[in-house]
């Protein structure tokens, strides 16, 4: 999935949630070819209504800290 050092580096800059739900994305990202924001806001195992998962997870892609810069230097 995600190479050692990667998950060691990215553990260490994002929150506890942050890095499980990037984790859980990338892994959906893996096993599905085609998506789109409504089918991983779907399949994300979140106990809200698809709405609310669709737009938790369309803040949590914008969020400052999974920009490259901040993030990798």
């Amino acid at each position: 999935m995600i190479p050692q050092f990667y998950q060691i580096h990215l553990q260490q800059q994002l929150k506890n949630t942050e890095y499980l739900t990037l984790k859980l994305l990338i892994y959906l990202l893996q096993s599905h070819k085609q998506v789109s924001m409504e089918l991983l806001a779907t399949l994300m195992p979140y106990p809200i209504q698809s709405e609310s998962r669709r737009r938790s997870l369309q803040r949590f892609l914008k969020l400052d800290s999974l920009q490259i810069e901040p993030l990798f230097l």
